[in-house]
């Protein structure tokens, strides 16, 4: 009786390459940063209380504004590196699928960023609340991408590069 394990054998060695993809320690150390950055947005808007006047509630805006803006300024940094990957012409094809595929999720990444910079700037001291929910589910979400990231490193390269223990 002949058996073949074709299948299982195909999945395996696409999930090896997937795995091997992304073990630069690079993507790990810009992950780590943006998930500190990302902790620093979550942790001004939850001890920020309800505005007591008029300039906390801008001054509360401000200080969230000014860190989406950083973490889109890194993202658009991370991305313009990654365009500068993908425009050398020596590049294996295996390489250049995962830049182009790291750079869809950046431009993803950076447009959740940007939806939280406009909410923010459009917010009002009557909606400040409800925008500041909104812009925490922002958060998290980019939050939770920079750490889906970060465990993919550490599975691949077998180290514990953003020291979570994982």
């Amino acid at each position: 009786m002949k058996t073949t394990h074709y299948p299982a054998l195909a999945i395996a060695a696409i999930t090896g390459s997937l795995l091997l993809a992304a073990c630069s320690n690079s993507p790990a150390e810009q992950s780590a940063d943006m998930e500190k950055k990302m902790d620093k947005i979550e942790d001004k808007m939850a001890d920020s209380k309800v505005a007591d006047s008029p300039a906390e509630w801008e001054n509360e805006r401000e200080a969230i504004l000014k860190d989406l803006r950083d973490l889109r300024d890194n993202i658009d940094r991370k991305l313009a590196r990654t365009t500068e990957k993908l425009a050398s012409k020596d590049l294996k094809p295996s390489e250049r699928a995962e830049q182009e595929a790291l750079r869809v999720e950046l431009n993803r990444e950076k447009d959740k960023v940007a939806a939280a910079i406009t909410k923010a700037e459009n917010a009002t001291d009557a909606n400040w609340n409800a925008s500041k929910a909104e812009l925490r589910q922002a958060a998290d979400e980019v939050q939770g991408w920079w750490a889906r990231q970060m465990e993919k490193i550490d599975v691949e390269t077998k180290a514990d590069n953003d020291k979570d223990g994982h």
